[in-house]
């Protein structure tokens, strides 16, 4: 088997890991409303269980990507799919509202292993020229797992249970922690022993040129990224729209990431990060703009294929620019602190909006998304020339 054939076969098992990931991270969100009338409970309560997936998935992100600087990176996203799955079980056997958020939020815990390890394992075995190709694969992958989990969780919600959906997606990760078991290690571990303690690793990495900047500009901008359009199916089922129909609608995230895809593919080359990352966020401030408008079908359709599109067009730069700005034997903790900023950003967006959501009113709840993701995409864009411009003088 030749090198080539070798990576490919790599990025096809990570892209696997990677959709079933995105299955589990939105599989709660069309589940939100039956949950909540089994347990005769509010939708601000079980959108609980939301919010502590995200927050424990953004929380547990540093330890996995620091652990993964030390002992490899398989290691630790084998037991992130073995966590995953043995949560989901205990969250499918739930006997309460209260144990399903629990259960919910281990899992996101468990879950918080795969992002950030799976981009330094490509940051590691993925050439800087391909990287961004990669990574919007990543985001590709993702959205399409995305819509498979809210497209697959409302249909056997609505044929089977809810708790069918979630067993479901439990067992395939107890696969696909064994098809993990193929991959090669990055690195030798054995050669990073003696780099330095946990702590140490990330002050080191936090008096990096640019750093702290990116991870507090990603809190603020996972509340637009991953946070708010998690309300885009809730929106239509509280307007009367079954699971089934609402799942169809939002599943169309994941077409406009494979469009959003293509479109890097095509002009990655010919276009900087910066002009790539606002294109991308105005992709999503238009989604929020659609939402806000109408929470139709149509609106609601057209929201969700514009944010797929978002996805990988500007958070793949996002990505290619933590590897960039990272040295080498940090990237796992560099990956690790951006996506925390992420998602804990992501957490606390969905629970200052819960209330809006509970109530009903998505009209506002979509505006605030607007006007949050706005400054993003300035602040963002600008940012990012200064830093392209800051590492062509450091070259020169």
């Amino acid at each position: 088997m030749t090198t080539a054939v070798r990576e490919k076969n790599n990025l096809a098992i990570l892209y696997a890991g990677w959709f079933l990931l995105d299955v589990d991270l939105i599989l709660i969100a069309p589940l939100l409303v039956p949950a909540a009338e089994h347990f005769q409970a509010s939708l601000s309560t079980t959108t609980l269980a939301l919010t502590a997936y995200l927050l424990m998935f953004g929380l547990m992100q540093p330890i996995y990507g620091n652990y993964s600087d030390s002992v490899g990176r398989v290691r630790v996203m084998r037991i992130g799919m073995a966590g995953m799955a043995g949560a989901g079980l205990l969250a499918a056997l739930a006997p309460n509202v209260t144990l399903l958020i629990v259960a919910w939020g281990v899992s996101g815990a468990f879950a918080g292993a795969l992002p950030p390890v799976t981009m330094a394992y490509v940051g590691d075995t993925v050439s800087a020229e391909e990287r961004q190709r990669a990574m919007s694969g990543l985001m590709a992958v993702s959205a399409l797992g995305i819509g498979a989990g809210t497209v697959g969780g409302g249909l056997l919600a609505e044929l089977v249970s809810w708790r069918a959906a979630i067993a479901v997606v439990a067992v395939l990760a107890l696969g696909a922690c064994m098809l993990y078991r193929k991959l090669p290690e990055s690195f030798d571990p054995e050669r990073r022993r003696g780099r330095g303690i946990a702590l140490g690793r990330v002050a080191e990495l936090l008096k990096v040129s640019w750093f702290p900047f990116l991870v507090v500009f990603c809190f603020v901008e996972g509340g637009p990224m991953v946070g708010f359009f998690n309300f885009f199916n809730a929106s239509l089922q509280v307007h009367g729209s079954s699971s089934v129909v609402t799942g169809l609608v939002t599943s169309s995230y994941g077409l406009g990431a494979v469009g959003g895809f293509l479109l890097v593919r095509a002009v990655h080359s010919r276009f900087s990060s910066a002009t790539m990352f606002a294109g991308g966020t105005g992709l999503l401030l238009l989604a929020y703009a659609s939402a806000a408008i109408s929470q139709t079908v149509l609106g609601i359709l057209a929201a969700s294929v514009l944010s797929g599109m978002a996805l990988s067009v500007a958070q793949s730069t996002i990505q290619d620019w933590t590897i960039a700005a990272a040295p080498e034997h940090l990237r796992g903790t560099a990956s690790s602190l951006v996506a925390s900023a992420v998602f804990t950003g992501g957490a606390a967006s969905t629970a200052i909006v819960g209330g809006l959501a509970s109530s009903g009113d998505f009209t506002l709840l979509f505006l605030v998304a607007a006007a949050v993701t706005l400054p993003v995409l300035a602040v963002g864009a600008l940012a990012r020339i200064r830093f392209t411009r800051a590492q062509s003088s450091q070259v020169g």
